[in-house]
């Protein structure tokens, strides 16, 4: 065999695999966004910066659906709304398969997402498009607990401890508040018996919370900040 031969063959081996190969891509099915989406969830990772989790569940109308993937879509600006698109696409089957409405699934998760991002929507054909909104939950208000004490000379638990409610009475209308309620509990009980003057005296405190909560008191300022300087007289 010449060189010319072997030359000939080696060409001609090389273009059948180069056939090959475009055959088979050409053949490669591509795919297709997934029709009718069923359901669509996401969750927040408690990261630093968080990570946005999504995921997805669509219907196709047959089964040996392949490569099932939930893509995010790029934008060039920021959408007005604040809703992040994203399509769940999957591959066809080339085979047979069964005939039966199946589901197929994916998920996403964009680490360090932007603070932009309000909701997402993912995306089916025609009217398959879920829409989820994130709940702008704001944080629980710390509660504020106030404390009461009553006291009787008496030695009565009972009358001390109508003393203290009578005070938490008094509180409930602060800040023009009018029909506010509380709840309270018994906190500490205390007492001096005996002495010289026969002391026979208990006090009872209660903590009571407010509904609507009572303001946050004031931060005293130190005593050196209170003190102004008094103006000097021009000359």
């Amino acid at each position: 065999m010449n060189y010319f031969t072997k030359a000939s063959l080696s060409l001609l081996a090389s273009m059948v695999m180069l056939n090959a190969a475009a055959s088979l891509k050409a053949d490669k099915p591509k795919p297709i966004t997934v029709p009718k989406i069923l359901k669509a969830t996401y969750s927040i990772e408690k990261s630093l910066p968080p990570n946005l989790v999504v995921n997805a569940i669509g219907e196709v109308n047959t089964g040996g659906y392949t490569n099932v993937n939930l893509d995010r879509v790029i934008y060039k600006t920021i959408p007005k709304d604040g809703i992040q698109d994203y399509v769940l696409t999957a591959v066809s089957p080339t085979g047979p398969v069964p005939q039966v409405i199946s589901k197929v699934k994916a998920s996403h998760t964009w680490k360090a997402y932007p603070a932009w991002v309000k909701g997402i929507r993912v995306r089916g054909v025609g009217e398959g498009i879920v829409l989820i909104k994130f709940e702008q939950s704001k944080p629980k208000p710390r509660p504020v607990y106030r404390r009461f004490t009553g006291t009787s000379k008496e030695g009565s638990f009972e009358k001390a401890l109508a003393a203290a409610i009578a005070k938490l009475n008094q509180a409930l209308s602060e800040g023009g508040i009018a029909d506010a309620s509380a709840s309270w509990k018994v906190d500490s009980t205390s007492g001096q018996v005996g002495g010289i003057a026969g002391l026979n005296q208990i006090s009872v405190s209660i903590v009571a919370e407010r509904q609507p909560p009572w303001p946050w008191p004031r931060k005293k300022q130190p005593q050196k900040l209170r003190q102004q300087k008094k103006p000097t007289a021009d000359k």
